[in-house]
C-alpha cells in the first residue's frame, strides 16, 4: 500500500471518529432527530433530519361559561413541530376551525348545556386528542353554570359571592371544587394565619385543604422578638405544631420581646404560664418602650356552666434583708375579670375595669425567699356594658432593690375596683395615720376615719373617693 492509499484512509477513518464525535456531544436528543456527513477533510456536508417529536398537550381544555353577549373562546397550549389544529364540537370536525384556539360567537342561550369541545393535534409522528370541555349557560353572568345553580337551589337567583350553608366557603368556590352548596358539612377547610413581629411557615401551603390533612406550622419572630404562643383555632407555646384540618381554622401567632426586656428587669428570671402566655409587646406600655401583656384567654362552657381561664407571670426574688419591690401595672376587663398580684400565693391587691389607666404599686418585703405573682383572670361571662375593653392586663418598669431597716418608711399601695379604692400598708405601723387631701397647693390634710383591718400582714382601709380626686399619705 503507498503512502498516498494509506494517508485516505486515515483521513476516511478520521472523518467517521468526527461524525461519531459529533453525535456524541450533541446528546441524545439531537441523536434522535438529526445526522450529520462529513467528506473526507473533515467538512460537513449534509445534515438529515430525524423524525419529529409526536405532539402533546400541556394540560387540559377548561371548562367555559358563556353569557348574554353569546361569545365564549377555547383555547390549548402544544408542543411538538408542524402541529396543524381541528377543533370538535360534541365530536364532529367544525369546518375552519383550525388554529391553537377557538372563537365562538352569536350564541343562544337555551337550555342547560350548549356541548362539549375537544381538538386534535397533528404532525407527521403521529396526533394527540384533548380531553373534552364542556360550555355551559351562565344568564345571570355570576360566574356558576345555570344547570349547577338549577341543580342544588332550583333557581338562578343566588350569588357567587353569597355562602348559602354558612360554612365559611362562598357558591362560587363550592362550584369550583365540587363541593355541595347547600350541605354545610360539604366544604374544603380553609385556615388563616394571622401574625404580627414574626412569620409562620405552613407546609403544605394550599388555598384550602381535604378533610383531615395534616399540615405543619412553624413560628419565626422577627429579630429582638421571640415567640410566645398560638392562639384561636388551636393553643400552645411550641414553635412547631400540626394541625388536623377538619373543619375552618383561623390562628394567631404571638411574638413579643422577651419578658426580661418587657419589664426593665434583665437580671431575674421570669416565668410564665396557665392556660395562655404572657408575652412582651410595645404597643401599651407605661414608659412609651414595652411591656409584659397576659396571654388571650377566655370563658368556655365546659357542659354544665361557663368556667373562666387564668394566666399568669412570675419571678422569684432571694433577699438577706429587707427589701421593695414596685411595678406599674394596668388591666382593660370587665369585672368580675381581674389582674391580681400576690406574694408567695397570697393575694395582695387587684385591679379590674375597661379603662383604668396606669398605677404605681409598691411594697415591702421581708428578708428571705419570696414568689411575686400575677395573675389574669377570667370570670364566669362578660356581660356586655357597650364599653369596649382590651381583655388583657399589663405589667411595666418592674423594680427590686434592698432598703436600710433603720430608715424604713410604710409604702401605701393603692388600687381600684368598682368606684372604690383600696390603700394598704404592711403591718405593724405604730403611730402612723393615714390622711387624705383634694389638693396638693396648699395641702389640706385631714385624717381617713375609715376603719382599718388587718389582712395578711397588711393594713386595708377601703375608701370611696366620689367624684373629686384625692391624694393620700401616711403621718406619725
Amino acid at each position: 500500500m503507498t503512502m498516498k492509499n494509506s494517508m485516505k484512509m486515515w483521513l476516511a477513518g478520521l472523518a467517521v471518529g468526527l461524525a461519531l464525535t459529533s453525535v456524541l456531544q450533541q446528546g441524545a436528543l439531537l441523536a434522535q432527530t438529526a445526522t450529520f456527513t462529513y467528506d473526507p477533510a473533515g467538512n460537513p456536508t449534509a445534515v438529515n433530519p430525524g423524525p419529529a417529536q409526536p405532539p402533546a398537550i400541556a394540560g387540559p381544555l377548561r371548562n367555559q361559561l358563556v353569557g348574554t353577549d353569546g361569545s365564549v373562546t377555547f383555547s390549548v397550549a402544544g408542543s411538538g413541530t408542524g402541529l396543524s389544529y381541528q377543533w370538535l364540537s360534541n365530536g364532529v370536525p367544525i369546518a375552519g376551525a383550525t388554529s391553537d384556539s377557538l372563537t365562538l360567537s352569536g350564541l343562544k342561550l337555551s337550555g342547560t348545556n350548549l356541548g362539549y369541545f375537544s381538538v386534535i393535534l397533528r404532525n407527521p409522528s403521529g396526533s394527540v386528542t384533548s380531553s373534552p370541555a364542556a360550555l355551559w349557560p351562565d344568564v345571570n353572568g355570576n360566574g356558576i353554570p345555570d344547570w349547577w345553580e338549577m341543580f342544588y337551589f332550583g333557581n338562578l337567583n343566588q350569588s357567587a359571592t353569597e355562602d348559602f350553608d354558612h360554612d365559611g366557603v362562598n357558591n362560587f368556590n363550592e362550584y369550583v371544587e365540587g363541593t355541595n352548596p347547600t350541605n354545610a358539612a360539604s366544604f374544603n377547610p380553609r385556615l388563616t394565619i394571622e401574625t404580627a413581629h414574626g412569620t409562620v411557615s405552613v407546609t403544605p401551603s394550599q388555598p384550602f385543604y381535604t378533610k383531615g390533612q395534616l399540615v405543619s406550622l412553624k413560628a419565626f419572630p422577627d429579630a429582638g422578638h421571640e415567640f410566645s404562643s398560638w392562639s384561636g383555632s388551636v393553643s400552645g407555646n411550641k414553635p412547631q405544631i400540626t394541625v388536623v384540618m377538619d373543619t375552618n381554622k383561623a390562628i394567631s401567632a404571638s411574638f413579643g420581646f422577651p419578658l426580661a426586656v418587657a419589664l426593665d428587669s434583665t437580671n431575674r428570671i421570669w416565668t410564665t404560664g396557665g392556660d395562655a402566655l404572657w408575652f412582651g409587646q410595645a404597643e401599651v406600655s407605661q414608659d412609651g418602650v414595652a411591656s409584659a401583656q397576659s396571654g388571650p384567654i377566655v370563658s368556655y362552657w365546659n357542659g354544665q356552666n361557663f368556667t373562666g381561664q387564668q394566666t399568669w407571670l412570675q419571678t422569684v426574688v432571694q433577699t438577706n434583708q429587707q427589701a421593695q419591690v414596685s411595678f406599674w401595672w394596668n388591666v382593660s376587663s370587665r369585672p368580675p375579670d381581674a389582674l391580681a398580684f400576690g406574694m408567695d400565693g397570697v393575694a395582695l391587691a387587684s385591679l379590674s375595669g375597661e379603662a383604668v389607666g396606669w398605677q404605681f404599686f409598691q411594697t415591702n418585703i421581708s428578708a428571705g425567699t419570696h414568689t411575686l405573682t400575677w395573675t389574669y383572670t377570667k370570670g364566669p361571662v362578660d356581660i356586655p356594658t357597650g364599653v369596649p375593653f382590651a381583655d388583657s392586663g399589663w405589667v411595666d418598669q418592674f423594680s427590686y432593690v434592698g432598703i436600710n431597716p433603720q430608715n424604713q418608711l410604710p409604702l401605701l399601695a393603692i388600687s381600684s375596683a368598682n368606684n372604690s379604692v383600696l390603700i394598704s400598708w404592711d403591718a405593724p405601723s405604730t403611730g402612723f395615720v393615714l390622711q387624705q387631701t383634694s389638693v396638693l397647693q396648699p395641702a389640706l390634710w385631714t385624717s381617713v376615719t375609715n376603719p382599718v383591718q388587718l389582712v395578711n400582714a397588711r393594713n386595708q382601709v377601703t375608701i370611696s373617693p366620689g367624684t373629686s380626686a384625692l391624694f393620700y399619705r401616711l403621718s406619725k
